[in-house]
């Protein structure tokens, strides 16, 4: 079992965990966590994961492998799941959407989670669906082309589409009140869904949801600076320091050396054997340890958040005096962040072919959750973009993860065609269909976004009031942080927003006073 506990012995916090990432996979990829996905699979609040809440179904239902091929009559099987443990019989029935991870039975049976304490209130049926090619939602064995090409996110919105008026019709469903939840890339396809097929739901929760699809997110690298700036301007100017002595020491033979020593590569640069893309993987990992914590910092979601893993305390070892040297300080931060998260200590793995060659596998593991770090940057490279570069000038981490970096991981795993004129239409082309932010409407749907997410810059703010359309930004909050179960010392404004968010709902299904 892949978990992580919170044990609160004699006032003193203890992590226990078994590390789940591939080791040859970075902590994080475009922003996703390498192990269990956006909204993580596994908290300190519900232990009886082997033995979930009672009723709960485990089934499938068949679906079309190509939605939109009426000549392809080929179906495959995707699983969801059903949860009538709060129903009161009244035809209201919540759907958290999954996406980039296997489904497991965390979020449709821990009780703590907001949404269910809402089910649990207004007496709803609960249902999960898994997300087409992540766990064992296979519309074909494996992700090799051209297969993979029916994983998308047009596609996910066709399945919640169908699944509906199926589980209407199996479970005898009357005149329901549907509503839709979903967090990250599911926030997406929650509010998606409510603007492409408004009939089917009454309402919709849109947690951290993307919309502005865009190709070059260099706002991410700008929303972790500005957290750090506001957490103490000292941190800022150490981690700017350290990053800028890292890249001109990547400049030389000498300073390459330097920095194996730093770090503990594994496999060590060799003069003359390391290409370009070495030199920017080993800085998108070492950048993407400072995005892992600010992305969830404060929410306080499982024993590593809830223990200290946040800005604050990124900041304490970037301003550690008791360590002179800048670049040894962000070695002690990646070492202090990978013993909270309960993954190994010691040498940063730095070997992109080794990376490439995980990502490039199509078969699928056999929880599907290696696989689905492929599946997550297939729907990147494919449609949604989200390159997170550090191209948009003067910066604090310099120019150290350029957009070619991205491509050339894209045309590497799924083949020549995927180049950068592939990818570039294809994004194009998911913000003229979908509109982006500025664009989106809809109506009776909740955008809550967290202002230290870095991901909110793409969150849509258009606010129409006589819509029920009602875009949320919570200071002080982080990715997704709206959904979790509520803790002491949570950021002040996160109970005033859920608050606006229960409203909403209640609203949704005509129980206004």
């Amino acid at each position: 079992m892949e978990w992580v506990k919170l044990l609160l012995a004699l006032g003193a916090v203890v992590v226990v965990s078994q590390a789940a990432r591939h080791p040859k996979l970075p902590p994080y990829l475009l922003g996703r966590p390498t192990a269990h996905g956006f909204v993580r699979h596994g908290d300190r609040f519900y232990d009886n994961f082997d033995t979930p809440a009672t009723p709960l179904v485990r089934a499938t239902v068949t679906q079309k492998v190509d939605n939109f091929d009426a000549s392809n009559g080929a179906t495959y099987t995707q699983r969801y799941w059903y949860n009538s443990n709060f129903t009161q019989n009244k035809n209201i029935v919540f759907l958290m959407i999954q996406g980039e991870s296997p489904a497991t039975d965390t979020w449709i049976s821990n009780p703590n989670y907001q949404y269910l304490q809402w089910a649990k209130e207004f007496g709803a049926d609960v249902f999960q669906l898994e997300h087409r090619c992540f766990g064992k939602s296979r519309p074909y064995p494996d992700t090799s082309m051209p297969g993979i090409k029916v994983c998308t996110m047009t596609q996910a919105l066709a399945d919640i589409h169908s699944f509906i008026g199926k589980m209407n019709d199996k479970y005898n469903f009357r005149n329901p009140k549907w509503i839709t939840f979903g967090g990250s890339y599911p926030g997406t396809l929650s509010a998606l869904f409510r603007q492409q097929y408004p009939q089917d739901t009454v309402g919709a929760v849109a947690s951290s949801a993307p919309l502005d699809w865009t190709l070059d997110f260099f706002e991410y690298a700008m929303v972790v600076e500005d957290v750090l700036k506001q957490t103490s301007m000292q941190c800022w100017q150490n981690v700017n320091q350290a990053f800028t002595n890292m890249q001109q020491l990547s400049l030389t033979k000498g300073g390459i050396q330097q920095l194996n020593k730093y770090f503990s590569l594994t496999p060590a640069f060799v003069d003359g054997q390391y290409t370009q893309n070495d030199i920017d993987n080993f800085f998108a990992n070492v950048y993407g340890y400072f995005q892992g914590v600010i992305q969830y910092t404060y929410d306080g979601r499982n024993a590593a958040t809830l223990g200290g893993l946040n800005a604050q305390n990124l900041c304490n070892k970037m301003n550690d005096v008791n360590t002179p040297d800048v670049i040894t300080r962000v070695k002690n931060t990646i070492d202090w962040v990978n013993t909270m998260n309960g993954d190994p200590v010691g040498g940063l793995d730095n070997s992109y072919s080794d990376m490439i060659a995980v990502l490039a596998n199509a078969t699928y593991d056999d929880s599907g959750d290696i696989a689905a770090n492929r599946g997550w940057m297939w729907l990147c490279c494919n449609e949604l973009g989200a390159l997170q570069t550090t191209d948009q000038g003067r910066n604090i981490f310099q120019q150290t993860v350029p957009m070619g970096y991205y491509i050339d991981m894209c045309t590497a795993m799924f083949g020549a065609d995927v180049g950068i004129k592939f990818i570039r239409d294809n994004n194009k082309q998911t913000l003229y269909k979908y509109k982006g932010a500025d664009n989106y409407q809809a109506t009776n749907v909740v955008l809550p976004n967290g202002a230290f997410d870095p991901w909110h810059v793409l969150g849509t703010y258009n606010n129409n009031t006589a819509n029920h359309m009602t875009p949320l930004l919570i200071q002080g909050a982080a990715h997704c942080s709206d959904m979790y179960p509520t803790y002491a010392g949570e950021p002040a404004d996160l109970a005033k927003n859920r608050a606006v968010i229960h409203d909403e709902l209640k609203y949704f299904l005509g129980l206004s006073s």
